[in-house]
C-alpha cells in the first residue's frame, strides 16, 4: 500500500459520514475506541485550555476541539490535510467559534509563536515518512509559545507499519529540544490489556481488506462487549510504557 495521507484520511471521513452518527473522532466507534477515548478524555479534561489560544494538528471531524471548546479557550484553531475531514468539523462545531485550516502537507500555516498551547492526538504517528513526521513536530514547535502537548503511540525502539509508527519518547524529546522545548512530564494511557484482546478480535474476525472507519463485524462488536469489563479491570494494574502516551513539552524562557 502506497500511504497517502490526504487521500486516506479523505476516504476516513467519508466512512464517518456514511455512518451518519455524528461522529467526532475519526476512525471507528467500536466498543475498545468507545473505551480508549474515555481514557484519553480523563487525561485530556485536565489541561489548561482556559484563555488560551490553543491549536490542534490534525484535527480530523473536530471531536477534540469541541472538548477543548467547552473549556473557554481564547482562541480555538484546527488544522488538517482532509478537506472532508474540515468539512465535518465545521459540522460539528457549528455552535463554536472555531478556525479550520487545511494544510498542504508541507508545513503549519500559521506564524511563529502565534498559539499558547498545540497539541495532536495519534496523529504525528500516521507520519510513517520519518522527514514529515520531524517537519510536523518542528511546526508544532514552531508555532507553539509556550506548551507543545502530544498523545502519540511511543515504543521503546521504533516499530510500525507504513500506516502507523511508534516511536521513543526520546526521538520526540530530541526534535522538541532543537526548536527550545524540554519535556516535562509523560503519562501512559492504561489500555494495554484491552488494547491486545480487542486487537486480536478484531484481526481475526474482520477482512484484512477492511480499511479505517468501515464497521466491524457483529460477533466482533459483542466479543468486544463481552471482554472489555474483565480487560478495564486488568489495565488498572498492567501499564506499560509503550502505546498512548501523553508527553508535555515546555518551551525553555
Amino acid at each position: 500500500m502506497n500511504y497517502q495521507p490526504e487521500k486516506y484520511w479523505s476516504k476516513v471521513a467519508q466512512e464517518i459520514t456514511k455512518r451518519n452518527k455524528g461522529n467526532v473522532i475519526a476512525g471507528d466507534d467500536e466498543p475498545y475506541y468507545v473505551y480508549k477515548r474515555q481514557q484519553f478524555l480523563k487525561l485530556f479534561h485536565k489541561l489548561d485550555f482556559k484563555g488560551k489560544s490553543v491549536m490542534e494538528l490534525g484535527s480530523g471531524p473536530g471531536g477534540n476541539l469541541k472538548v477543548v471548546a467547552q473549556h473557554q479557550p481564547a482562541r480555538l484553531v484546527g488544522v488538517d490535510i482532509s478537506e472532508n475531514m474540515l468539512q465535518l468539523a465545521a459540522e460539528n462545531l457549528k455552535n463554536y467559534p472555531a478556525e479550520l485550516i487545511k494544510t498542504n502537507g508541507t508545513g503549519i500555516p500559521l506564524p511563529d509563536n502565534s498559539i499558547d498551547l498545540v497539541y495532536s492526538v495519534t496523529v504525528l504517528q500516521h507520519n510513517t515518512n520519518y522527514e514529515m513526521f520531524k517537519l510536523y513536530l518542528e511546526e508544532m514547535g514552531r508555532v507553539s509559545r509556550d506548551k507543545v502537548i502530544l498523545f502519540e503511540r511511543t515504543e521503546i525502539t521504533e516499530k510500525g507499519d507504513e500506516l502507523n509508527m511508534g516511536r521513543p519518547v526520546s526521538t520526540y524529546a530530541t526534535i522538541l529540544k532543537n526548536k527550545g522545548f524540554q519535556l516535562v512530564a509523560t503519562q501512559y494511557l492504561p489500555i494495554h490489556a484491552s488494547y491486545y484482546v480487542c486487537g486480536a478480535i478484531r484481526k481475526v474476525l474482520n477482512p484484512r481488506t477492511r480499511a479505517e472507519g468501515e464497521p466491524l463485524n457483529k460477533l466482533s462488536l459483542l466479543l468486544e462487549d463481552f471482554t472489555l469489563p474483565i480487560t478495564r479491570i486488568i489495565d488498572k494494574f498492567w501499564i506499560q510504557k509503550r502505546e498512548v502516551t501523553k508527553m508535555e513539552f515546555q518551551k525553555v524562557k
